[in-house]
């Protein structure tokens, strides 16, 4: 599996698709990184859950519960490396670029420079500037503030994937049910239950009800993910998109590449070192009408089994059992294996006890 999640990582980090590809060059990009990612959807995949009334209302009435990634408790989920400086280099490169193609409209009199600039840049010239002593003026004049902007836009959005506003809403699974450490962080302390999916045919599933969800195996790197040309592109994009200033923007446009899979890539890598032990996929779900804190989106009938946590409340698990006859899916115990040396939990069939 951990062969597959390279390949997956090289695939869609290699893969691109243009802000304004047409649908059958999205399709195709798409189908490649399907191809590649539903062979190996495990058949088993599990979800932890703490014992609470959220939980069981969801587990009831046949949902998935999702949320933004500002609410998981790992501060660098989904926090990627943006580099300030090469921001600002590139910034000032792309506007000398554009400036000495202004330079040149100007003086094989292009209809469509704005008389301001021209007016501006022919007094330089009757000066006696040179063409990159005039650039060195208008940036020097002109521009620092635009950089400015671009760069406190960047610092303060660097963590607007850990936001409810415009990003996608998250379910975690695991491909164990046996992880001590798993059932002891999101398992509510070995006191809650796992619930047993079956998603390899739910992207399907999705699609027949038009909704936006896809699920990728998490990438585990050593450090965060470099998205300073991403970022910087985005930002460099849209100032020039409210500016109006249409020259300079289809130049920067014929530069700039926006690529769409950047906004699902930021939520698919996590600290190696810290969280590689865990084994997860993530579904990820797009409803930008939706700025809540959480999604509710139905299951699709790929619920298949429920395990009891070693120390589930008799109580709980009698409310939970209710619930599982009622949806028609296998139930399971988890507990301490007292006859293996290892640390093990065991799987047994279940037996309702008061």
């Amino acid at each position: 599996m951990s062969e597959f999640r390279e390949r997956f990582q090289k695939l869609i980090e290699e893969s691109y698709i243009p802000f304004n590809a047409d649908p059958a060059a999205r399709t195709d990009v798409w189908h490649q990184i399907y191809r590649l990612v539903l062979p190996n959807i495990p058949e088993k995949l599990f979800r932890y859950r703490s014992m609470n009334d959220y939980s069981l209302t969801e587990f009831r009435n046949g949902m998935i519960s999702l949320c933004h990634a500002g609410m998981f408790p790992d501060k660098y989920d989904s926090y990627l490396y943006v580099n300030h400086k090469k921001i600002r280099a590139d910034l000032q490169k792309a506007l000398r670029d554009a400036l000495r193609i202004c330079l040149t409209h100007i003086s094989q009199h292009h209809p469509d420079i704005r008389a301001e600039k021209a007016t501006k840049i022919c007094y330089y010239r009757e000066c006696g500037y040179g063409d990159e002593q005039i650039i060195d003026k208008i940036i020097e004049e002109e521009y620092p503030a635009f950089v400015a902007q671009i760069e406190t836009t960047v610092k303060q959005r660097e963590s607007r994937f850990r936001s409810p506003q415009n990003s996608a809403k998250i379910g975690c699974f695991t491909e164990s049910v046996q992880s001590k450490y798993m059932w002891d962080r999101y398992g509510g302390g070995y006191k809650g239950f796992a619930l047993e999916y079956d998603l390899r045919n739910c992207i399907f599933r999705y699609n027949k009800l038009s909704l936006n969800v896809n699920l990728f195996p998490i990438m585990y790197t050593d450090q965060r993910p470099d998205v300073t040309l991403d970022e910087g592109n985005i930002h460099t994009y849209e100032f020039f998109k409210q500016a109006g200033d249409k020259r300079w923007f289809e130049h920067l446009c014929s530069h700039i590449y926006l690529n769409q899979l950047y906004w699902y890539r930021a939520y698919l890598y996590k600290d190696k070192q810290e969280y590689e032990h865990e084994r997860e996929w993530r579904m990820l779900y797009y409803n930008l009408d939706n700025e809540n804190n959480y999604e509710f989106i139905p299951d699709v009938g790929c619920l298949k089994a429920i395990y009891y946590g070693p120390d589930i409340e008799d109580e709980d698990k009698g409310k939970l059992h209710e619930i599982a006859i009622s949806r028609g899916i296998k139930e399971y115990a988890v507990g301490i294996d007292y006859d293996s040396p290892k640390y093990d939990l065991k799987i047994s069939s279940f037996d309702l006890k008061y």
